[in-house]
């Protein structure tokens, strides 16, 4: 089936074939159509020069004798039924689970403390607001958007006092308004 003296003039065929078209593309469209083409059509010839014709023609051969055995057992498409549930009930499973933990309240306390006991902020960011399955409270959208506008002032206090030729300022001056947004989000 596989023979080396056959492979040979194929190979090299091909790669006489795409290294024409590598010129002409490079002639009409340029050079970095023609450099693309160029490394497709080496392909053939390092692949025949390396050996991997062989295993190629190898995996081909295999893929071949499985389809083939694939199509007409009962036994393997009662596997690939079985891999279908699986890569449904899998991803469902875990959405269910994580819904089901955003629900779970201890008796006598609220949600958020609950949220609180397993690291969560509620409410806050998209953590926050996630991990409880509520999208904010208005007070507290307030308050995100009152934080919001005092660093942009004090963005515009920081920007005055860079004006006026303060250089030997805090290196780490203007990380207030990254602070503020990990903050938010529950990283502190």
């Amino acid at each position: 089936m596989y023979d080396n003296a056959t492979w040979f003039p194929i190979c090299a065929a091909l790669s006489a074939v795409g290294v024409v078209a590598a010129f002409f593309a490079f002639r009409r469209r340029g050079l970095a159509s023609g450099l693309r083409l160029l490394g497709w059509a080496v392909l053939p010839m390092a692949i025949y020069l390396t050996g991997m014709v062989r295993l190629l023609w190898t995996i081909g051969a295999a893929v071949g004798k499985w389809v083939s055995g694939f199509v007409f057992s009962p036994f393997v498409w009662a596997g690939v039924a079985l891999f279908g549930f699986a890569a449904i009930a899998l991803p469902v499973a875990g959405a269910l689970r994580r819904r089901k933990a955003g629900r779970e309240v201890p008796a006598g306390e609220g949600a958020g403390a609950a949220q609180l006991e397993r690291g969560v902020t509620p409410g806050t960011g998209a953590v926050g607001a996630a991990a409880s399955g509520t999208k904010g409270k208005p007070a507290e959208k307030k308050a995100r958007k009152s934080s919001q506008e005092k660093s942009t002032a004090d963005k515009g206090a920081r920007d005055e006092a860079a004006g006026q030729g303060d250089k030997s300022s805090d290196p780490l001056e203007g990380m207030e308004d990254i602070e503020d947004i990990l903050k938010r989000r529950g990283i502190s």
